[in-house]
């Protein structure tokens, strides 16, 4: 038994936020944002990003969203380079490809292999570094950024191809090794029974009633429409920017006019811009609204009763996967008043469904993944307690006692113990992203003044009249004062 490495590897992985677990840093990061205490997370989260660990990428876009809601630009902008440097570093390679933390990882959990990021994450450190470029009268650097939001979109299925690739290979790998190395046989076909869990009726409507995730349809990359994954806030920004530079706007306005076809700024923008119609005197005001869903744990036991092999041997078969925690609104209804104008607010992103989709496509994976390792650890726990039992019929024939069975029982006692203590789900997420996106267009007034209505909450603003604009809120919570950027356009 040399299972002691792997188990110093998981306790190495257990202490690497230090004294403060992930979830505990996450909870007071919610807490900050919800309540529009906006600096509060930065020097914890930026000191946990300095460190060289596998959650380095999640800490740099923690640290980042809380200086750009903070208005610090230049900390914020030089976070966001410092994790998109991370992010090309994942997109050379698969996390997975890559081994993770100590041998044979994948028995493990998720959590042993580096934060890798989803698309939104990509397209939203972009987005937000244009923006404020943008703010800060530098044009060309955010178009640059909003070209680079533009081409993780368009990279997003085959990212997600490329991992569920080295993920299988990588956990098809350490599950023979940890076998081998345990001198376990391999009972049975490991393939044929995770698809009998997979497939039990019971256990999949468990898993449908916890995490909203069918095994047998949710996360399916050759299912889905461009609107499950695109961000149409970024598409429509990329395309106002451009439209106000007079740079190609036309085929990002028509995309959004077709992501969102309910959406009558985006249908009126590209009807515009489709007709030459150059912007004049007009503000474009999109606001973040809520928090974006978090993730939390769910442990449940491998239905044993699946797995006929397994009887009395099995001394721990818990399994953990991630849910996904749906988070409050900033406020309900947004309308925009100026110039005797009152204009409605338009949905034009929904990021919870945008951040659905990525877990369905991650949960796919990982939800084999975790029956895997647990049919693995469980089938070690069985050849062991077979052993045992046969070294103590050996003994009791020869009528004398002898350490085979003690070791054993040690050795299969100390394998449970190993599973329960490495049994976790990955709960890393960017909780700083908004729940929705919505939009409003309106003429620049004669005052230059402009109110925006969130829930009885008036939100004073001021622009030059004879320029356009564009101005960007983020209400993470419904107590939290808004935040506010504008840039403006001659």
């Amino acid at each position: 038994m040399r299972f002691w490495k792997i188990a110093a590897a998981a306790f190495a992985l257990a202490s690497a936020a230090g004294c403060r677990t992930t979830k505990e840093v996450l909870d007071d990061y919610e807490v900050a944002l919800s309540t529009g205490n906006y600096a509060a997370p930065v020097q914890e989260t930026a000191e946990l990003a300095s460190k060289k660990d596998g959650s380095q990428l999640l800490w740099q876009l923690l640290a980042g969203g809380a200086m750009y809601m903070a208005d610090d630009k230049g900390n914020a902008i030089a976070m966001f380079d410092s994790a998109e440097d991370a992010m090309h570093a994942n997109d050379a390679t698969s996390v997975f490809a890559r081994g993770g933390e100590g041998a044979l990882a994948m028995m493990t959990n998720d959590r042993a292999f580096d934060y890798d990021g989803g698309g939104q994450d990509r397209v939203f450190t972009c987005l937000y570094k244009a923006i404020d470029y943008m703010t800060l009268g530098r044009p060309d650097a955010a178009r640059t950024e909003l070209n680079r939001a533009g081409q993780h979109q368009e990279n997003w299925l085959w990212e997600r191809r490329k991992d569920i690739a080295a993920a299988s290979k990588k956990m098809r790998a350490d599950a023979d090794a940890y076998v081998r190395q345990n001198n376990a046989p391999q009972e049975g076909n490991r393939d044929a029974q995770v698809g009998t869990v997979l497939g039990d009726a019971a256990f999949r409507s468990q898993v449908q009633a916890q995490c909203r995730f069918d095994p047998a349809t949710s996360g399916n990359l050759d299912a889905l429409a461009p609107r499950d994954y695109m961000n149409a806030y970024a598409e429509h920004v990329t395309g106002v920017f451009r439209w106000l530079n007079g740079d190609g706007a036309r085929n990002y306005l028509k995309d959004v006019a077709a992501l969102v076809p309910g959406n009558s700024v985006a249908a009126r923008d590209f009807a515009e811009v489709d007709s030459g119609i150059k912007p004049s005197n007009q503000v474009w005001i999109y606001v973040e609204d809520g928090l974006c869903p978090c993730r939390e744990e769910w442990r449940v036991d491998l239905p044993l009763g699946l797995l006929p092999f397994v009887r009395r041997y099995v001394i721990y078969a818990g399994m953990a996967l991630p849910y996904l925690r749906e988070r409050a609104h900033g406020a309900i209804n947004w309308s925009v008043a100026a110039g005797g104008q009152n204009v409605p607010m338009y949905q034009l992103a929904n990021v919870d469904a945008l951040l659905k989709t990525e877990y369905d496509v991650y949960m796919r994976g990982a939800l084999t993944r975790e029956i895997t390792r647990t049919i693995v650890k469980v089938g070690v726990q069985v050849a062991l307690g077979v052993a045992a039992d046969a070294a103590e019929r050996r003994q009791y024939k020869k009528g004398k006692s002898g350490g085979d069975y003690l070791a054993l029982k040690l050795a299969q006692m100390g394998v449970a113990t190993w599973a329960a203590t490495t049994t976790a789900a990955d709960l890393r997420s960017w909780t700083a992203l908004p729940k929705t996106v919505k939009v409003a267009r309106i003429d620049c007034p004669a005052d230059g003044r402009l109110e925006v209505v969130a829930d009885g909450q008036r939100i004073q603003l001021s622009v030059q009249p004879g320029n356009n604009w564009m101005v960007f809120l983020r209400k993470p919570g419904p107590s939290a004062y808004p935040v506010v950027k504008m840039a403006k356009f001659k």
